[in-house]
Order: C-alpha cells, then sequence, then structure tokens
C-alpha cells in the first residue's frame, strides 16, 4: 500500500464506517507513516449514489434581506459590527481583499451558496460541481456549471475549493488544473479537513474522515508536500474547525447517524466553540484554509 502522496509504503490500515447516512458500509483507510494522510483504498466503483438529493451541499438554502445585508456589512470596512457572527466562507474573501470585479471560481461548490451571495453582492462569482444534475442559473446567468475543472476555460483572480478537494483523485494534478487557471497575481484558497486532535481522540469515528466521500484527508506536511509539487507556495495557514468535530463524532461513536440529527442545545454549542477555538490557537484543530500562490 503505497502513498498515493508521498510515495512511502508504511502505515496503518484503519476500517471506517459510512455513518452520515448510516449506511454502516466499511472503508479502508491508509494512514501514512511519513506524511500522515489518510487515503481510502476502497473507491466505490458508483461513488455518486453518496451524493444522494439530501446531501447537504446539494440543499438549496434560502436567503433573505437581512441576511444580505449583514454579508455587505461583513465584507466591508464596518465588519467589526457584525463579527459575533462568524461565516468562514466570507473570511476567505476577506483576508484576500478581493474587489467586485475581480473574478472568483468555487470548484466543487454544490448548489452555489457562497456563489449566489457573492453574486447578490455584485462580485464576479461562478461555481462548478460535476455531481449536480444540471447547470443552475440565475438572473445573471449560469451560477454554478455542471463541470469539473479541467473543462474550465477562462481564467480567475481567485479559485477556491471550500471542503472540495477532499473530494477528488488526483490531488496534485487537479491543484495543477487550478494553477493553470489563476490569472498573474492570482490566489487559490483550499480549505480541507485536517489531521489533528479529532483524530487523535475519536480515531475512525472522527467525522470529518466521512467515508467514503473523502478520498484523502491530510495533515498540513502532506498538504504542503502536493502544494509545493503542484507548483504552489504556501503563504499563509488558517485553523478553522468548530463546535462540529466535538458531536458529531460522538454521534458516531455511539453509533448515530448524522442525517436527522440536530446539534446539541445552544449552551454546550457555546461551550464546544470555546474548546474548538482553543485548539485552533495550538494548530490542532481539524480544519484549516491553506492560502496559495
Amino acid at each position: 500500500m503505497q502513498c498515493e502522496i508521498c510515495g512511502a509504503s508504511d502505515g496503518t490500515l484503519h476500517r471506517v464506517r459510512e455513518m452520515m447516512f448510516g449506511m454502516g458500509e466499511e472503508f479502508r483507510y491508509h494512514e501514512c507513516q511519513n506524511c500522515g494522510c489518510l487515503s481510502l483504498l476502497d473507491v466505490p466503483n458508483e461513488i455518486s449514489r453518496y451524493y444522494p438529493d439530501g446531501y447537504y451541499s446539494k440543499r438549496e438554502i434560502k436567503t433573505n434581506l437581512l441576511r444580505k445585508l449583514r454579508d455587505s456589512v461583513y465584507l466591508s470596512r464596518f465588519s467589526f459590527l457584525v463579527d459575533w457572527r462568524k461565516r468562514t466562507d466570507l473570511d476567505v474573501i476577506r483576508r484576500c481583499k478581493l474587489r467586485r470585479q475581480q473574478s472568483i471560481l468555487d470548484v466543487g461548490c454544490g448548489s452555489g451558496h457562497l456563489v449566489r451571495d457573492l453574486r447578490d453582492l455584485g462580485y464576479r462569482a461562478e461555481g462548478i460541481d460535476p455531481f449536480i444534475a444540471e447547470d443552475i442559473k440565475d438572473r445573471r446567468g449560469t451560477r454554478v456549471s455542471r463541470k469539473n475543472l479541467d473543462q474550465v476555460c477562462s481564467a480567475y483572480d481567485l479559485l477556491l475549493f471550500r471542503h472540495s478537494l477532499e473530494h477528488m483523485p488526483r490531488q496534485v494534478q487537479v491543484l495543477r488544473s487550478a494553477r493553470e487557471r489563476l490569472r498573474p497575481g492570482g490566489r487559490c484558497v483550499v480549505c480541507i479537513p485536517l489531521v489533528g486532535w479529532a483524530w487523535r481522540h475519536y480515531g475512525v469515528d472522527w467525522i470529518q474522515l466521512d467515508a467514503p466521500r473523502h478520498l484523502f484527508v491530510h495533515t498540513a506536511k502532506s498538504f504542503t508536500l502536493i502544494a509545493e509539487t503542484a507548483g504552489f507556495r504556501v503563504n499563509q495557514v488558517v485553523y478553522d474547525s468548530d463546535e462540529f468535530q466535538f458531536w458529531g463524532s460522538d454521534l458516531y461513536r455511539a453509533g448515530k447517524p448524522l442525517q436527522g440529527t440536530g446539534p446539541p442545545p445552544r449552551a454546550v454549542l457555546t461551550q464546544l466553540r470555546d474548546r474548538a477555538e482553543a485548539l485552533n490557537k495550538v494548530h490542532d484543530g481539524d480544519s484549516a484554509q491553506f492560502y496559495l500562490s
């Protein structure tokens, strides 16, 4: 079992159940002893059946005038007024200082919630996802195209992978394809689950393994390796894990599926959010944003 990321052969085998929808099927993951990446060995031939209509990224989330106003303030110089309501996806736009006339492509965006919000605010945003049933259009044209990155002909100022890269095979080739579609001076931001405290504590019940949808779950070391191999430089890493790593993994440990189960009470969520923030501060949270140039 050779690691696809670094080529090493030593490692540990783990058996992980599909738990989001409670299917219970087991899949093997190889944990590389060298780079630490967790790689799915049993990739299903019909992977699309694990992305049913109930999958979260396919749902259409409604918006309203109040949310649009809050988002507009969030991306303005008055953002401190609404920072109490964190949006890690909009934080990416703020950190990149993306201007409305610049272009952004959200890769693997499902029905394109962020793309819709940015377009409503006047940004040149569009998305792609090969798993949607058909192109999604709005009054400005096509919002999300049913295609993969290799089928994209345009160049962009910002390419964004928001928890989509872990679903994709041939990781280095995908990042090379992203690099080829950046304008001069453009940036790529990759938001991914990351091996950390939650993996060490929960093991195969860690919710971010998400078998068999997540083909690769990286460490900071393994992702930096593929990014540099693809011709990128890692400029910044922002850990952004939240309370989901605790209550979601506790569900799986108890044998309960995610689908149909709600989160714990707000008071508990607040405590878990504080724990997640403490892990982020010491770079041990279970997700991070990698800013590449």
